[in-house]
């Protein structure tokens, strides 16, 4: 038999609403009534982590997204959100198992790869982490849908490990698939600038600067790139509105 909605319910329901209007407060206080009507389900316990993520308050959070798994051990999705709570926490190792776990419910999930990637990497195992990116970069192709995550994370990686070359071309497949994202800009500027490429650098630091003008770091590699290209004037005023964004009087040190 197909059971009647309850009041409970509702008020369930009306939680996860509140929690995805980013509305936390409000949201606990509604789950607070739906729980003394009846217990909640593990996806239910789920979105009131979620809440807590949302307060930042990750010591809670994680308190019952592990309820929410003990109620629904099979499920990625909570798996997933409890490692995201774990990795904003700092607590990499139980980060790592949970997005592990998702894995082996979820092979082919490129989010949780992707974050097991940058587990690794906080905890300096840098060769895994690689991997992980490289591996949901595989995962994601064909996709209609990619997600330019694994691609700036990985391209991030290769530049700190001094491979612009292949850098570039990760985050300039990172910046077609999210031209929004000012971070994929920035960082495709500065491979683009480590090869010489002035005038793609320029271009692609100049979208950063657009999509993020407040960016103190953008104006700072900006104003490198146009002194590295002989453009003086330029040059001045990107560094001096780096240092007015740093709140100084004086550029960051090069």
């Amino acid at each position: 038999m197909q059971r009647e909605p309850t009041s409970a319910d509702g008020l369930y329901l009306l939680g996860e609403v509140l929690m995805r209007r980013d509305q936390p407060k409000e949201s606990l206080r509604v789950f607070t009534e739906a729980a003394a009507e009846r217990r909640p389900t593990g996806e239910e316990l789920r979105m009131v982590g979620l809440d807590y993520v949302l307060l930042q308050d990750y010591a809670d959070a994680i308190r019952w997204l592990k309820q929410a798994t003990d109620l629904s051990p099979d499920d990625a999705d909570t798996w997933y959100s409890l490692g995201r709570a774990q990795y904003s926490k700092g607590d990499y190792g139980g980060a790592e198992t949970s997005f592990r776990r998702v894995l082996t419910l979820d092979s082919r999930s490129v989010k949780a790869e992707n974050n097991l990637g940058l587990t690794l990497a906080s905890h300096n195992q840098l060769e895994k982490a690689m991997e992980a990116y490289r591996k949901a970069e595989a995962l994601q192709q064909g996709s209609a849908s990619q997600s330019e995550q694994p691609l700036l994370n990985l391209g991030l990686l290769l530049l700190d490990r001094n491979q612009p070359q292949e850098a570039a071309e990760k985050l300039a497949r990172a910046a077609a698939i999210a031209p929004s994202c000012a971070q994929c800009q920035e960082a495709l500027g500065e491979a683009l600038l480590a090869l010489n490429r002035l005038p793609e650098a320029e271009a692609a630091l100049e979208k950063a600067v657009a999509l993020e003008p407040k960016n103190p770091r953008f104006h700072f590699v900006l104003g490198r790139a146009y002194k590295q290209s002989g453009e003086v004037e330029k040059s001045r005023i990107e560094l001096q509105r780096s240092a007015e964004l740093y709140g100084s009087h004086s550029t960051p040190a090069q």
